[in-house]
């Protein structure tokens, strides 16, 4: 891979390093079961109990892996998590738990309005055969890089990707949202821009994506329900890194995106951020 690193520009090079240094804080010896069929999906997602609910009250959160819900319930691996926070009104603090746990966080609610949850895990190395690795871009739609490895006669070469989750989740207490729009420096970071407790199916639904707290444009961003049969729905970002759904009901929502830069490390080719959102959004009356 050191000639398509020596090809690329200088500058993507510099980003990618900086990336690459965001992301290296300790390599996971996570096995591919417990990740996910990596060949399809990498998302990975926090579940709430309560996605709704009032003041002084314990929120419980599991972890999901999988390509749709319901996914597979997956405990807190070992050195998993770099870091996982809640913040409201009040400030910032460490969502507690522990390894090995299937409940991997909890905290007990303490403002009204929105507390946003975020979980960013350290880096993972994967390494694909050239069959899966395509199938895995075309299906997150990865389309540059794609058409990088065909530009350096690189497709039928295997994919070594690092990788690493930004999941984040947000809870409404005592029926209100504000703060639903917050940012807590999650590198690659899903934000609501239209209220939660506001959803009307006949009017756009806003996600924006923002790479490093900029905007991040020409992404794809899929759109999962809960439900029987799940509901999916995607779009690509526009240029203020947002995108419009038309979501047809309430419900608990799964929003992901992924984003991957080439590697500066000998031992990949691609760096990765991969990021998740779970809302649960109230229909309003379209009259």
């Amino acid at each position: 891979m050191f000639s398509l690193i020596a090809s690329l520009a200088d500058g993507a090079l510099r980003r990618s390093s900086n990336l690459a240094h965001r992301l290296r804080q300790t390599t996971l010896a996570l096995s591919i079961l417990t990740l996910a069929p990596m060949a399809s999906a990498h998302e990975f997602w926090l579940v709430p109990h309560d996605a709704q609910t009032g003041v002084k009250q314990r929120v419980v959160f599991e972890l999901r892996v999988g390509p749709t819900w319901p996914g597979v319930k997956t405990p807190r691996v070992d050195n998993l998590v770099n870091w996982f926070t809640a913040s409201d009104a009040q400030g910032e603090w460490k969502v507690a738990g522990r390894d090995r746990m299937l409940a991997v966080g909890n905290f007990t609610t303490r403002s009204p309005g929105a507390t946003v949850v975020g979980m960013r895990t350290n880096s993972a190395h994967l390494e694909l055969s050239a069959v899966e690795f395509n199938k895995y871009l075309k299906e997150e739609g990865l389309i540059q890089v794609l058409k990088t490895r065909e530009r350096f006669g690189l497709a039928d070469a295997p994919g070594r990707e690092n990788f690493s989750r930004c999941a984040k989740s947000i809870i409404l207490v005592d029926g209100q949202s504000q703060g639903y729009d917050k940012q807590i420096g999650l590198p690659l970071e899903l934000s609501l821009k239209t209220d939660p407790l506001a959803l009307r199916t006949d009017q756009p639904f806003s996600i924006q994506l923002t790479f490093l707290g900029e905007p991040l444009a020409n992404t794809l961003i899929k759109a999962q329900l809960k439900a029987d049969p799940p509901i999916e729905l995607s779009a690509t970002s526009d240029a203020q890194g947002r995108v419009d759904f038309k979501l047809p009901q309430g419900g608990l929502w799964l929003f992901n995106a992924v984003h991957m830069e080439p590697s500066s490390e000998d031992d990949s080719d691609w760096e990765s951020l991969w990021a998740s959102l779970t809302v649960q959004l109230t229909t309003q009356s379209n009259e």
